[in-house]
């Protein structure tokens, strides 16, 4: 008979690195984006807002996108649902996690843990959802750092969305219940100030040799080999393919992102005459100081605008990370 092994969740050092006074932890309570919340679904009400293009909490800039007319979005929402019971209204209640809650933080910001050293968690502690489809973005689900710096990359805990547990488990319209082989795998990819690019993977969900391990808890991934980055963005890949790409829902859950912090800013400065590149997120302002042209890259790096005026205006852009350049500087923004 096959078996469900069930992973509830793994420390991994998380508390001996959590205990450093200098490290950043997310905090939701902290967000600096009005997070309220469906009463019935716990779903952030700002969700489906086609003018809400990020979640900020601390130095945190979680990207958001939706198309409120379809009832579709992609990349990062908040929820404060604790309801993990399989639902047959996929799209209402896709904004669970099967730990019931989110993880909370001791008066010092360091997670609290019960009596068997494992994170506490409750209800009323909002977390961040994703959907990290590779349909709609190169980045699917994407974070920046809201202060243009560059941070050193310490940990996080992610954990199963409900969608895709229960999809894995028993499969639906949709998705096949995984059988022998089949893994459910997120990547955490770091992108460093000079572009260059590491990953940490995860598995969410494996079956092997007739058991089924599947992830239902808060699991802390120690994200230390990213080293330093002023951008983190996330996929999944899933066994269960079709012929229109992932059968498994792409949702993934994620709390208590931990950075540190590094002199190293996200602007790269090369000599005293370079361009003083600023953003201004309120009024969806580039200034570039002196420097005559500027470029505005995504991240597949196309360039999708160019201007010659010392400010410009980058509201027609999408939701997302983008490099602006100018001379022999660079910034990365989030808008």
């Amino acid at each position: 008979m096959n078996r469900i092994i069930i992973s509830i969740f793994t420390l991994a050092g998380a508390l001996t690195l959590n205990a450093q006074s200098d490290i950043v932890v997310l905090d939701l309570t902290k967000a600096t984006t009005t997070l309220n919340f469906d009463a019935e679904n716990g779903a952030w009400t700002g969700t489906y807002d086609d003018d809400a293009e990020s979640i900020d909490s601390q130095c945190f800039s979680f990207v958001h996108n939706s198309m409120g007319d379809y009832n579709t979005w992609w990349g990062f929402t908040a929820s404060n649902s604790a309801n993990n019971v399989r639902q047959d209204d996929t799209l209402k209640f896709q904004f669970s996690n099967m730990a019931k809650g989110g993880i909370v933080l001791n008066e010092d910001g360091t997670v609290k843990t019960d009596e068997n050293d494992m994170p506490v968690v409750s209800a009323e502690v909002p977390y961040m959802v994703a959907y990290a489809s590779s349909s709609f973005a190169k980045h699917p689900a994407d974070m920046a750092f809201n202060d243009g710096k560059a941070y050193e990359a310490v940990g996080v805990y992610v954990n199963l969305n409900s969608y895709p547990y229960y999809c894995i488990e028993y499969g639906d319209s949709y998705a096949r219940a995984f059988h022998n082989g089949d893994k459910f795998t997120l990547t955490i990819h770091g992108i460093a100030p000079d572009e260059s690019e590491r990953t940490v993977d995860t598995e969410l969900a494996s079956y092997t040799n007739g058991d089924l391990t599947i992830n239902r808890g808060w699991k802390y991934v120690d994200l230390s080999s990213l080293g330093i980055v002023n951008q983190i963005y996330f996929s999944l890949k899933t066994t269960d393919v079709g012929q229109w790409g992932d059968n498994t829902p792409t949702y993934f859950c994620l709390d208590k992102l931990m950075v540190k912090p590094v002199s190293t800013s996200g602007i790269s400065t090369v000599n005293a005459n370079d361009a003083n590149i600023s953003y201004d997120r309120a009024n969806k302002t580039v200034s570039i100081g002196n420097a005559s042209f500027a470029s505005v890259y995504n991240t597949a790096g196309q360039c999708v605008m160019s201007s010659e005026n010392n400010s410009f205006d980058i509201s027609s852009l999408s939701a997302g990370i983008y490099v602006i350049k100018a001379g022999n500087s660079s910034l990365k923004i989030v808008k």
